[in-house]
Formats: C-alpha cells, structure tokens, sequence
C-alpha cells in the first residue's frame, strides 16, 4: 500500500512538471523531455515510499523484509505502467492526427465534413510532408538524391514492431 501511495504522489508531481515544462518551457523533441522528467521523478517516487512509511503508521512497512522491498518494487512497476499510459495518451492528444481530423468535424457547422473539406483543412501533401520532416528529424531516414532510405535506427523500429504485432497476432490493416 504504501508503494502505492508514493507512486500516486510522485506521478501526480511528476505530470505536473511535465505539464508546467510543456507548457512555459516549450523544449523539444517531446518524447525526450517525457522521459527525461520521468526519470527524473524516480528519486521523488523513492523518497514518498521512504517518508508515507516512516511518517504514517497506517502505511509503515519495513524495507529491509521480502514484504517491504516487494511493497517497493511493486511501485516501481506501477509507476512505469502509468508512464506507459500516460505516455500513449499525451502523444494521442499532442498528434493524433486522426483525432486532429475528428475535432475539425466536430468544429464544423454540421459537424460533418465532405472528403473535399477535410482535404481542405489537412491536405494530404500537408500531412506526408509533416511525417516525412518528423521521420527525417527523428533519424529514421535520409534523402539520397531523389528517393528516401530508411536508416539502421528504423530497421530495428521496424524489427520491434513486427515482434509485438507478431507476438500480440496484431494483423496489419493498411496494405
């Protein structure tokens, strides 16, 4: 329980960095500073565990025990799962396209839109060259004259993502 406590303080303190970072600081590329700032808030997570159990009876576990260092552990555990979360969620919002184009839909007189109105707002050059420039910056890829190769970084992003979709029997939906 007291694993428990401290990850949810911690984390609290540590999406409100996040926020306040994002928000005054505007420092790229996001996905560094998420775990930059997550990494950072480890120490914070260890301190709560060590203040809740010393300062608060109810919550008093001895560390030194398989049961306190479990306690511990499974903190830890939690507090990567709710990064993992918060993680997918805050980059949903941040570039989810796809909810990008849901929100203009919704924002639209009707809400409903035409192909030729969406095509308006997001064109589809607009959006290949807004992924093609984040896969560049990324290092995923380089221009070689006139075509684009991928780039040892992506070959192992792709070998990634080919185990999970294997291992998970995730079919792919695109051609």
């Amino acid at each position: 329980m007291t694993g428990l406590c401290a990850v949810i303080l911690s984390f609290s303190l540590y999406v409100l960095a996040h926020w306040t970072i994002c928000r005054f600081l505007q420092l790229r590329p996001l996905s560094m500073v998420l775990n930059v700032t997550w990494f950072c808030f480890l120490p914070v997570y260890a301190a709560m565990f060590f203040v809740l159990h010393r300062n608060v009876p109810l919550l008093a576990v001895d560390v030194a025990t398989a049961d306190g260092a479990v306690n511990f552990l499974n903190g830890l555990v939690i507090n990567v799962f709710l990064l993992l979360g918060y993680t997918v969620f805050f980059f949903l919002v941040e570039r989810g396209l796809s909810l990008r184009v849901m929100i203009e839909i919704a924002r639209s007189k009707e809400e409903r839109m035409t192909i030729e109105e969406i095509k308006g707002v997001y064109t589809y050059d607009y959006i290949l060259e807004k992924r093609l420039s984040q896969i560049f910056k990324m290092g995923y890829a380089v221009r070689d004259g006139n075509q684009i190769r991928t780039t040892y970084k992506a070959a192992r992003l792709v070998a990634a993502n080919r185990l999970v979709r294997t291992i998970f029997r995730i079919k792919q939906v695109t051609p």
